[in-house]
């Protein structure tokens, strides 16, 4: 929820902002492209990413008061201006390129540079303060580069070194077929011939805006954690849209003084744009499109498609991951159950741990202790699997603890066993979800079948108990997901 309100003050202040170089017409059509053309609303209204929305209306907050400031200098735009770029840096490291917004804002030759020098030479403590602000942003960082954790600053945590020389990520970022900005935000691609129109016609604002996105971008594909599928259409690159924007305005205002030949031909490809974001949007809503899933391959076999086919779902990447998204759709699979122990009728090498004190359904279930640690019977030998793929499977039990699952040391563990060793392992651990003592827990494992194997391998599942206490097994089952004909 407070995302999305932030959404929307973002979507007001970008209009205060594009009202000021375009027409109503132009910015009402501007923003719309910005809503429905580009991965804003997916990603502020449907997922609510909070790095995302934040930094898209600190950005917006930079663009304003930079503007404001360069106006008519004054101490509450220097201050928001400088705390909002040192937001930015203290978040993430591509966000430094915001101070190249403010330093060559109005700026594009020798005598607009010597201008910009003055204004900075009658307001020092003003420009002191912005600057001073950024680089304490950064020291900041580097002193306590751990300070704080969570999602909100997740781009500095899983990193000792935060940036990287040469851009060595910059086409994952564009133009991955599993989350590139310019695959999944095609809209965007109107700045390309809006900042030659911007160029031509605001030559003071051309510069700042274009070296920020350049160097934004350049630092952003510096950064280890755009190579992880993990954000749909790039959402690290949210922020860029409130600049970006701009040179798509002009675009649109130099498309809406065309005849009507130029316009009818720019609305129909705006549609075609709009349209297909739309509607990846939604593949990736009802899981057709996953970031972590989807193959060139895929990705042209379900173009504009509203279903995969079994086919077609074998193009997808499962080499290093789950199913647990993918098996949600749970209808385009055949299920069938390769394994179910109810304790009720054995099985007999386990009767010496099948008790009648604790049970889900019917009277027994299965004690786990320092004296029998794995559960039985979840072996399958490759050879006996369908040839068919994807295969899935879900390893799922009732749990139960009378001492608290935090000292009930347990994990649901599937993988494949090749020669006696085990590879390709996959395991869960009990007390890292949110399990409630004293009460029976449904828990479950999914698991992909890798395309290559050999067929002389064998898959291995159980729940491997090495507590000091008891945990209680009941309705052991181990399912295999085919996909439908």
């Amino acid at each position: 929820m407070i995302v999305a309100i932030s959404g929307i003050i973002t979507l007001v202040g970008l209009w205060c902002v594009l009202r000021k170089y375009f027409t109503t017409s132009a910015t009402i059509i501007t923003l719309l492209l910005l809503v429905f053309g580009t991965n804003f609303f997916v990603i502020i209204f449907y997922q609510g990413e909070v790095q995302a929305g934040m930094l898209l209306a600190l950005m917006l907050l930079v663009a304003w008061m930079t503007q404001r400031w360069h106006e008519k200098p004054g101490w509450p735009e220097a201050i928001i201006a400088g705390l909002a770029i040192g937001l930015q840096v203290f978040i993430k490291p591509a966000g430094s390129a915001a101070i190249f917004l403010f330093l060559f804002w109005g700026a594009y030759n020798k005598a607009t540079f010597k201008i910009k020098w003055k204004i900075f030479r009658d307001h020092p403590a003003q420009v002191l303060t912005i600057v001073g602000l950024f680089f304490g942003s950064i020291y900041f960082r580097m002193a306590y580069p751990q300070f704080p954790g969570g999602t909100l600053f997740c781009d500095y945590v899983p990193h000792t070194t935060a940036l990287y020389p040469i851009a060595p990520w910059l086409w994952q970022v564009l133009f991955s077929i599993k989350n590139g900005w310019l695959i999944y935000t095609p809209v965007v691609l109107a700045s390309v011939p809006g900042f030659y129109i911007l160029g031509e016609r605001n030559k003071p604002l051309f510069y700042a805006a274009f070296i920020y996105s350049l160097m934004f971008l350049l630092l952003l594909a510096s950064s280890p954690g755009v190579t992880a599928p993990d954000n749909f259409s790039q959402a690290r690159m949210t922020e860029i849209l409130a600049v970006l924007i701009i040179p798509v305005g002009y675009f649109t205002s130099w498309v809406l003084e065309g005849e009507w030949l130029r316009k009818t031909a720019f609305f129909l490809l705006f549609a075609m744009l709009i349209s297909l974001n739309l509607f990846q949007t939604w593949q990736f809503r009802v899981k057709i499109l996953n970031p972590w899933f989807t193959s060139t391959e895929y990705y042209k076999a379900v173009f504009l498609k509203t279903h995969p086919d079994k086919t077609t779902r074998s193009l997808q990447d499962f080499d290093n991951i789950d199913m647990s998204t993918y098996l949600a759709n749970e209808g385009d699979f055949a299920v069938t159950t390769k394994m179910f122990f109810d304790f009720e009728n054995g099985p007999h090498d386990c009767d010496s741990h099948i008790q009648n004190v604790f049970a889900f359904s019917g009277t027994k279930a299965l004690r786990l202790d320092p004296n029998m640690q794995t559960t039985p019977g979840g072996n399958i030998k490759s050879s006996m699997l369908p040839s068919s793929y994807p295969l899935g499977l879900r390893l799922s039990a009732m749990v139960y603890t009378e001492t608290g699952f935090k000292n009930a040391n347990a994990d649901l563990i599937i993988s494949l066993k090749h020669k006696g060793q085990c590879y390709r392992y996959h395991s869960c651990a009990l007390q890292e979800l949110n399990l409630v003592q004293g009460k029976w827990n449904s828990v479950k494992l999914d698991y992909v079948i890798p395309r290559a194997f050999d067929q002389d391998d064998e898959v291995v599942s159980s729940i491997w108990y090495h507590g000091d206490k008891a945990l209680f097994v009941d309705d052991l089952k181990l399912e295999l997901f085919e996909p439908k004909d």
